[in-house]
C-alpha cells in the first residue's frame, strides 16, 4: 500500500477514466490492425502513473486518446474527472503534452518558447506569465539560459524547455511520451530527478501519465506502473510502487522491481527485453 504522505494525498481518486475502448488502424496488406478490444484503464488524481510497453502495443496511442486528439472506434467512456471528453473537448485545456524531442521553435529563444505555449493553451492570465516562466525555469536550472536560442543550449537544456513549456500552464494532467528516451543515460538520468523534484515540490502533485519501454526507467519514476502486452493491447500486470525517492538505480529495491518486471513481461506479455 502506498503511504498517505503529501506525495500520495490524492491517491483513490479517479483523474482519468476509460472503458471498453475499441479501436482499430488499415494495415499495408489491406487488412485491419487491432490496437484495442475491449481496453479499459483508471488513472488515480496525482498519482505518476507509468505505461510500459513493447513497441507498437499502443501507449503513445493512449495519451493522444486521453488528450483528444485521437478517436477510438468506439468506447463507453472517455472520461476525465468524471466528465466525457466527447462532450467536453475544453477539458484538454487541463492538460500539457512534452513528446520525445524538444519540438522547440528554433527562431525563439527559450522564454520565448514557453510564452508560446501560454499564449496558445490561453489558460493563464498574462500578468502571471513572468512569474510562472521565473519560478519553473529556476526550478529546472535554466534561469541564466531563457534567452538563449535552442540552438545555443544542449540537447537535455532543450529538453528541460519543454517540460517548462508545459509546466507553466500549470495543468492538472501532464502527458509525456518517452521524453528522454533521444537523450544519452547521463542527460537521462538528470531529466529524471528533475522531474521527480519538479512534481514532488508542489503540495498538490499533477497527474502525470508517462510511456515508456524502458523497465529501469519505470522503476525509477512510477507511483503506478500499467504494463501493456502486445497489440490488440490489454493490461497483463499493475503495480503500485511505494518506493522513495530519490531512487538510484543500482539500489536492491529498484533493481528487485525490474526483475519483477522482466518476470511479469516474460509470463504474462510473453515478451522479453
Amino acid at each position: 500500500m502506498l503511504e498517505m504522505t503529501k506525495d500520495t494525498a490524492a491517491a483513490g481518486e479517479t483523474k482519468v477514466s476509460l472503458k471498453n475502448l475499441q479501436l482499430s488502424f488499415p494495415d499495408q496488406s489491406g487488412g485491419v490492425k487491432q490496437i484495442y478490444q475491449g481496453l479499459d484503464l483508471e488513472i488515480e488524481k496525482g498519482s505518476f502513473t507509468v505505461l510500459l510497453g513493447p513497441s507498437g502495443c499502443g501507449k503513445s496511442t493512449l495519451l493522444n486518446i486521453m488528450d483528444g486528439l485521437l478517436q477510438p472506434n468506439s468506447a463507453d467512456e472517455i472520461l476525465i474527472d468524471g466528465e466525457d471528453l466527447r462532450d467536453r473537448p475544453d477539458l484538454s485545456r487541463q492538460m500539457a503534452y512534452v513528446f520525445q524531442g524538444p519540438r522547440l521553435l528554433k527562431w525563439k529563444t527559450l522564454a520565448e518558447n514557453a510564452e508560446f505555449g501560454l499564449r496558445g493553451l490561453g489558460v493563464q492570465p498574462r500578468d502571471r506569465w513572468p512569474e510562472l516562466m521565473e519560478r519553473y525555469f529556476a526550478a529546472v536550472g535554466l534561469s541564466e539560459y531563457m534567452h538563449h536560442y535552442p540552438s545555443q543550449v544542449s540537447g537535455g537544456m532543450q529538453q528541460r524547455a519543454a517540460i517548462v513549456r508545459a509546466w507553466v500552464n500549470e495543468p492538472q494532467i501532464l502527458l509525456m511520451d518517452e521524453p528522454f528516451s533521444h537523450l544519452d543515460e547521463i542527460t537521462a538520468a538528470e531529466m529524471r530527478r528533475i522531474l521527480v523534484d519538479l512534481w514532488r515540490a508542489e503540495e498538490v502533485h499533477r497527474t502525470v501519465v508517462f510511456v515508456t519501454h524502458d523497465i529501469s526507467e519505470a522503476a525509477q519514476l512510477a507511483t503506478d506502473i500499467v504494463m501493456l502486452t502486445p497489440a490488440p493491447s490489454s493490461i497483463c500486470f499493475r503495480r503500485k510502487v511505494d518506493l522513495p525517492w530519490p531512487r538510484h538505480i543500482e539500489s536492491d529495491e529498484v533493481m528487485d522491481l525490474e526483475k519483477e518486471l522482466r518476470k511479469a513481461f516474460a509470463e504474462r506479455a510473453g515478451v522479453r527485453f
